[in-house]
């Protein structure tokens, strides 16, 4: 099937939304703090099989890496190395044929508005983070409820018609 959407999310200005991976910024630890944004990403688009996903970092993949893009699962990584990761956003929404199939997921007031110019869809990094939060916790209910139905004590009747029935 063809691809319907293009999502491109701003990595780092996302990260920053998420408070484990803003701690692993704090600490300098910016290979975990990637890792753990493709995780979450991974996650919450398990179910979008007909969107292209590109994520964008600023800087390089590792301090010796001269790769620019790689894909990990569904997802197309992309690093600016000695750009700003906003110029490749811009770039790609600049050479898309329709623009309008684009979601641009980003706080980054310029990306936003080059965006809008475009007609391309617009998110904000703490609406997504929000709606990632919202997801996750339906998520977890409906986990805790389907454990609890099968913890759920039977009726007493049902209890002695499995003893003494065949």
């Amino acid at each position: 099937m063809p691809v319907n959407e293009r999502i491109l999310i701003d990595g780092m200005n996302l990260m920053y939304k998420f408070p484990d991976l803003a701690f692993c910024l704090g600490e300098y630890r910016l290979q975990d703090a990637r890792d753990g944004l493709l995780a979450h990403l991974k996650r919450y688009y398990a179910k979008k099989k007909h969107s292209k996903i590109l994520v964008f970092f600023d800087g390089k993949k590792d301090l010796t890496s001269d790769c620019y893009s790689e894909d990990f699962g569904e997802f197309s990584v992309h690093y600016s190395h000695e750009k700003k990761a906003d110029e490749l956003i811009i770039g790609y929404l600049n050479l898309c044929p329709v623009p309008s199939q684009c979601l641009v997921i980003t706080s980054d007031k310029e990306i936003v508005s080059f965006a809008r110019r475009l007609r391309a869809k617009r998110m904000t990094s703490e609406e997504f983070y929000a709606d990632w939060v919202k997801r996750e916790a339906d998520e977890d209910e409906t986990e805790f409820n389907h454990l609890k139905e099968g913890l759920t004590p039977s009726s007493e009747t049902d209890y002695w018609e499995r003893q003494f029935l065949p």
